[in-house]
Order: structure tokens, then sequence, then C-alpha cells
């Protein structure tokens, strides 16, 4: 993996931490995910007509990619409102990379070399230590709830991985395909939680402001880069480099979100170093 997609991928972590600690410090992790990808959509319409439309096969898993993109956000919301962000965040990412790795070997036919693979289960082992060392403070029924949406989340992460992976390649660059993706999730999130919680929603859009809708450029931002990044490196070495995010999700839980950091947090962090050194080197 060379330098330039190495440091966009780390650059995209940080910002896609960024954004989660917004969903987690907001008073409705639903709401606010669902504001941040509504709000969104405003400058994806402006993007869409300056860019080149993805072409039909990207359009197929522009449907798909909402489809699963709008259980994710719920699922991702249901975490965040039963664990702290230090726990949750570290599940659903540190497991999502192996998966990846190993169904995009039968999907996408890409096989990783040794050390690459070396790099992504260490990875996810820091990944994982960090978040699996916050579920001793939890109690037994808070652990259980927490973890299983943390699961699903995950199970998300890794369909939507792949689906938009491919989107990204077949169309003519991939920011088309993040544009057009923006555009169309945003509004249909917002209508599926409209049904639901139409008022509460506009109750708390009127609360937040335009706040969400930085968080929503930043995720766009960051899903962009990483996306593009997964045109020039095979997509299970980027998506374990991504879960780097973590290490600023916990610094981020550390220094604004008040969480308590241990010693095994640490030594997970210390764990994904490695591993981005052994991604960097395969």
């Amino acid at each position: 993996m060379s330098w330039d997609v190495t440091l966009a991928v780390l650059f995209a972590a940080a910002v896609h931490a960024g954004w989660n600690a917004l969903v987690k410090h907001g008073r409705d992790p639903l709401l606010e995910t669902t504001l941040i990808h509504a709000w969104v959509a405003l400058p994806a319409l402006v993007a869409v007509t300056l860019l080149p439309w993805p072409g039909a096969t990207a359009a197929i898993c522009l449907a798909a990619s909402t489809a699963v993109h709008c259980v994710y956000y719920h699922a991702l919301a249901a975490a965040y409102r039963n664990g702290d962000l230090s726990f949750v965040y570290p599940v659903m990412r540190g497991s999502a990379p192996i998966f990846t790795a190993l169904l995009g070997v039968v999907v996408l036919g890409e096989r990783p070399a040794a050390l690459a693979w070396v790099g992504i289960a260490t990875v996810c082992a820091g990944v994982l230590a960090i978040g699996l060392a916050r579920a001793r403070d939890l109690d037994r029924d808070a652990r259980r709830r927490s973890l299983g949406w943390a699961l699903l989340t995950a199970a998300t992460i890794v369909a939507y991985t792949l689906i938009d992976s491919t989107g990204a390649r077949a169309a003519p660059t991939p920011w088309s395909y993040v544009a057009w993706l923006a555009l169309v999730q945003g509004p249909v999130m917002a209508c599926v939680v409209a049904l639901r919680r139409g008022r509460a929603l506009l109750e708390y859009g009127r609360e937040r402001g335009l706040e969400p809708l930085l968080a929503g450029v930043a995720s766009m931002l960051a899903y962009g880069i990483a996306l593009w990044a997964m045109t020039r490196a095979p997509v299970a070495l980027v998506a374990a480099l991504r879960e780097t995010s973590v290490l600023f999700a916990l610094l981020i839980a550390r220094g604004l979100l008040r969480e308590r950091i241990g010693a095994m947090r640490w030594a997970g962090a210390a764990s994904i170093v490695a591993g981005v050194l052994a991604l960097r080197l395969a």
C-alpha cells in the first residue's frame, strides 16, 4: 500500500471517529444520525451536477447500499444508546475487517499476502481489546444489549463495504458514487425515521440547527477517501486500516467524553499501530 493511500485513509479514520463522537454526544443518537445524513444531501446535490453519472452497475450498488445503510444507522444509534463510545465503537469496527477480508476473497477475488493477513488480524485484535476492556465495567444486561447491537452494526459494515467498493470501482470516479450515495441515502433515511418519529425529528432538527451538516460533510469526506483508497489498494487492507479510527475515538472518549481509559486499551492501541505497520509493508 503506497504512502499516499495510507496517509489518506489515516486522515479519513480521524474524521470518521469525530463524527461518530458527535452521534454519541447528541441527545438522541438515531435522530442525530438522521439529521447528519439528511443535511449532507444538500451539498451532495451540488456535487452530482459537477460529476459524471456513475453508471448502471454503480446504480444497482447505490440501491443496495442505501438499504444496508438504513439498517446500519438504526443499529449504530441503538448501540450508542446502550453502551459507551469506547466500548461500542471498537467492537463494531474491530470485528468487521476480518470478515470483510474473508468475504473479499470470495466476492472480489482478492487474496491478501501473508503479511497483510497478519496486519489485518493484529489491527482487529487491538481494536477488540480496546472495546472489550470496557465490557467489564458494564452490567450483564447492558453488555449483552450493546454487544448485540455492535455486532449487528459490524455485519452491516461488512455488507456495505463490499457493495460500495464494487460501486466505486465501477463508477468513472469514486467521488461520483459517494455524492450519489449521500444524495440518495440521506432523504431515504429521513423518510424511514419520520414514519415513526416525525414530530420528534422536526423538533430535534430545530434544536440542532445546522451543526449536523458539518458532521455530514465530514462523514461524506471520510467515506469518499476510503472508497477512493479501495480503487487504489485491496479492499481488505483499506478496511483494516480504516479501523485506526478507534485510536482517534479512544482519544476523543478520554478527552471530550471523559470516559476512563485503562492499560488494556493502551495495549490494544499498540497492537493497532503494529498492525498498521504490517499493512504498510505488505
